[in-house]
């Protein structure tokens, strides 16, 4: 019956489907959203979490999707990205092996990571939660980042790129905050335009902290939510000129 739905087309039921061919699978469907999200996009975080530094920028690289997969590949970090991206990828190109472990404990990382990829969509939002100085075993990272279904860790040299990523909630509770303020831009733009989470009171209470890193309109945007007596450029306005 399999030769039959084969040779037909159809696609095999999942359990007959090789381990290593279903991680392949996942690599290349999820490749495109670790690109649009992360790597096409840069984010400026804030929390009451961050207590090391005021705020964190999140700006990932191609070369850091394979620490989000578990796999070992004798391709350069980039090279392997890029075929998972458009689809080229091969069974060949990599293997199930990872951080020195045996084969089953191997897997077992790998089979929860590959079930954490359909969620990095929506670490960076509104609804998240981060946690600065996150640790997991031996895995340490500058800060983490969880919505419930999955965790992704970054490490901040000085921009924060992924590191790591966890089914679940990973979490400490008694450390975990949510995300303030999210600030986003294009990769190929140089200044933030975008607030993904944040109120005008926000904004406007960490606006000594990010009036660097914003766009014209936004900066705009978060002087007129100002009060009159308190907005910087009334203030600077109205100064009486010193006397000579």
């Amino acid at each position: 019956m399999s030769l039959l739905l084969f040779f037909l087309g159809e696609e095999m039921p999942e359990n007959q489907i090789s381990f290593k061919t279903r991680v392949k699978n996942a690599l290349i469907q999820y490749a495109g959203v670790y690109y649009t999200q992360f790597v096409c996009k840069d984010y400026l975080l804030i929390s009451d979490a961050f207590h090391k530094q005021a705020y964190y920028i999140l700006s990932a690289e191609k070369d850091n999707f394979l620490h989000l997969t578990g796999v070992t590949t004798s391709l350069s970090p980039s090279s392997f990205f890029d075929k998972c991206l458009n689809g080229s990828l091969e069974e060949d190109d990599f293997d199930l092996t990872s951080h020195g472990q045996d084969e089953k404990a191997s897997k077992g990382s790998i089979r929860r990571k590959i079930k954490s990829l359909p969620y990095i969509g929506g670490l960076i939002s509104a609804s998240s939660y981060v946690e600065e100085d996150f640790r997991k075993n031996s895995v340490f990272c500058s800060i983490a980042s969880s919505d419930g279904s999955c965790t992704m860790g970054f490490i901040a040299v000085p921009k924060a790129r992924p590191k790591t990523l966890l089914i679940g909630n990973e979490l400490d509770s008694a450390k975990a905050q949510p995300l303030k303020i999210i600030l986003m831009k294009s990769r190929s733009d140089t200044l933030f335009d975008t607030v993904i989470a944040g109120n005008d009171n926000d904004l406007v209470s960490n606006y000594e902290l990010i009036k660097t890193h914003i766009d014209a309109a936004l900066n705009s945007r978060i002087l007129s939510a100002f009060p009159n007596e308190k907005n910087p450029e009334s203030i600077k306005s109205t100064e009486e000129p010193s006397e000579s």
